[in-house]
């Protein structure tokens, strides 16, 4: 082989590392720890938006057959009128919530994300002033389904727990 032609050979395997690379990189199955960062990441996003007024992290999250229970409803309510509550979420700017994971487990494509919420100050549209600073706790369940090709929310449930918890010691 002549030199021209050892460098076309050398240029186009140079050129297409990482490509293959890439590919390879894409195949590969995450790990549950990796799963697990992932799914925490896309948790603490919907908290985070909700606290500008913004639910598009919650809503553009969750999969077709998406069914949750919130604490502020009397039923579970479907992806729709997520949707539409979303829509009036301007009014939860200003809320502030921390979260702590409580538990997490992973089943083949099913994830389940135990955590607490903790919010002290309600969002601008629910309160004024001083009347804004709660001590709310809130018990949360969100079930996570790895569909066309992500991690998907497909429901979940909060229930608001009575009495106040002693936070210090955490």
């Amino acid at each position: 082989m002549n030199h021209s032609i050892k460098a076309v050979v050398l240029l186009l395997t140079l050129a297409t590392f990482p490509i293959t690379n890439a590919i390879e990189a894409e195949e590969r199955p995450m790990t549950p720890a990796e799963i697990e960062a992932e799914i925490w990441s896309k948790e603490f996003a919907i908290f985070e938006g909700r606290g500008r007024g913004d639910l598009s992290n919650y809503v553009d999250v969750i999969s077709g057959g998406y069914l949750g229970w919130p604490p502020s409803s009397n039923a579970p309510v479907d992806g729709d009128v997520l949707k539409s509550m979303a829509e009036s979420a301007a009014a939860l700017d200003g809320e502030v919530t921390n979260i702590e994971k409580v538990g997490f487990t992973l089943m083949g494509d099913t994830a389940l994300a135990y955590f607490l919420t903790h919010r002290t100050r309600l969002g601008k549209g629910f309160a004024e002033g001083d009347a804004r600073n709660v001590n709310q706790f809130i018990e949360n369940i969100h079930v996570w389904t790895f569909e066309q090709n992500e991690w998907r929310l497909v429901g979940g449930m909060a229930r608001p727990t009575d009495g106040d918890r002693d936070t210090t010691s955490e």
